[in-house]
């Protein structure tokens, strides 16, 4: 009687392999769009992210899944754990010496294009070994001839194409989504540290689609800012977000919503002053209800302050996003009348352990309460990250300690809660 592989092991190689391609084509998304939409600073701090966690995904191979592999007594799967292992002990070495020379935001700046192309040369490195394990494991599996129909795959019994989906494909299926309304707010919440509420929430896209399942919204937003489809998606959020807005308002519970506006928008200059215009005045939320939030390289354009100075004059606020990855500029906080400033998650994460992340926290805080600012922690993970950024006097904070972005009626349910506790409360 043939013994069957491990579930917990081919289960454990498919999201694990669907995961590392599913982070190399988002890396691939940012350096499609990095000379173009981004930043060098950005550019920086969102690939130092995405392949931090390709590091950890190696060494989650390493310890995790090839044991698991060995625990399946067929002496030839044992032979390729073995053999793999040493082989992903060679890429994971590879790959960790290329991120600790990561080039800077100066760096890339400089030299874009041998950027993008030595980091495309990495990730072509660590596909083909993937590809390699995959092309190996494969016909191991099918040869024990273990399952009822002979044949077992880590992936079911073929491969599933729709794990892939071409660029080509999801440009097709996101215009369609963007003319159904397939493409949703969910709503991450803004929590007031002092006053120890929601105040608040970020709307942040999300798309499921029927064929293709769920999107990761960097890889879609990518697309949709190569192809011209971003201030489409860019006003069915805004409408959909005042939408919401404006019905927890009616039935009691309101709060304010911020939402990120992109410089292909703003480019529109006064057409997308209008279009804000005519979205709020059709959803009946009030301006002071509504922030936009745009990154320090947009307010750095002094071609856009004519439309910023519109959005200002309505009454609607405008956050600076992502503050401290790009520019930096005092020049341009005094310049235009933003009235939030959003400390980057990069200046969180090794908070409080980290004295000198502590002291630049500290010092935006104070520059951003000193031009009469709120100031935005984000990506706050932890309660002694909290701790930190109360003791420094940071107004909100946001991140997955607080929660997660929520469907439209989840959050609803969290403001309907918070205001029956404090009614309780008094």
């Amino acid at each position: 009687m043939s013994i069957p592989p491990p579930a917990a092991a081919t289960d454990s190689f498919r999201r694990h392999h669907h995961q590392m391609r599913d982070m190399m084509g988002r890396i691939r998304d940012i350096l499609d769009v990095a000379h173009v939409s981004l930043d060098p600073g950005a550019v920086a701090t969102i690939l130092r992210e995405l392949f931090g966690k390709f590091s950890i995904h190696l060494a989650l191979e390493d310890r995790l899944l090839y044991p698991k592999l060995r625990s399946w007594p067929v002496p030839h799967l044992q032979a390729i754990a073995d053999r793999f292992e040493v082989e992903m002990g060679g890429m994971k070495a590879e790959f960790d010496r290329y991120r600790r020379t990561w080039p800077g935001p100066q760096a890339i700046s400089r030299d874009p294009a041998r950027f993008v192309a030595e980091t495309s040369t990495v990730l072509a490195a660590l596909e083909q070994r993937i590809n390699r394990e995959d092309a190996d494991l494969y016909p191991s599996f099918e040869a024990t001839a273990c399952a009822p129909a002979g044949r077992i795959t880590l992936f079911g019994e073929e491969p599933d194409p729709r794990a892939v989906p071409s660029d080509e494909q999801l440009t097709e299926a996101l215009g369609r989504a963007l003319r159904q309304g397939g493409v949703t707010p969910f709503f991450q919440p803004k929590f007031d540290i002092f006053r120890k509420r929601i105040i608040g929430f970020e709307a942040l896209a999300r798309w499921s689609d029927p064929h293709w399942g769920a999107i990761p919204p960097i890889r879609f937003i990518a697309i949709a800012e190569r192809t011209g489809l971003v201030s489409a998606l860019g006003e069915a959020m805004l409408a959909a977000s005042c939408r919401e807005a404006a019905r927890w308002s009616a039935e009691g519970h309101a709060a304010s919503i911020a939402v990120n506006v992109s410089p292909h928008q703003l480019n529109q200059g006064n057409g997308f002053a209008a279009m804000v215009s005519s979205v709020l005045d059709e959803t009946g939320l009030p301006p002071a209800s509504l922030e936009l939030e745009m990154t320090e390289g947009v307010m750095m354009e002094p071609a856009l302050r004519g439309v910023i100075d519109a959005l200002t004059g309505m009454g609607i606020g405008i956050a600076i996003d992502d503050f401290g990855t790009g520019y930096s500029s005092l020049a341009y906080l005094k310049r235009f009348s933003a009235s939030t400033v959003k400390i980057d998650k990069s200046f969180i994460d090794d908070m409080p352990a980290a004295l000198d992340s502590c002291i630049l926290v500290d010092a935006i805080i104070r520059l951003g309460h000193g031009l009469g600012m709120t100031v935005v922690a984000e990506g706050v993970e932890t309660a002694e990250q909290v701790e930190a950024l109360e003791l420094a006097g940071c107004d909100l904070v946001q991140g997955y300690t607080i929660a997660p972005a929520l469907a439209g009626p989840q959050a609803f349910e969290s403001l309907v809660a918070q205001d029956r506790r404090l009614a309780d409360a008094v």
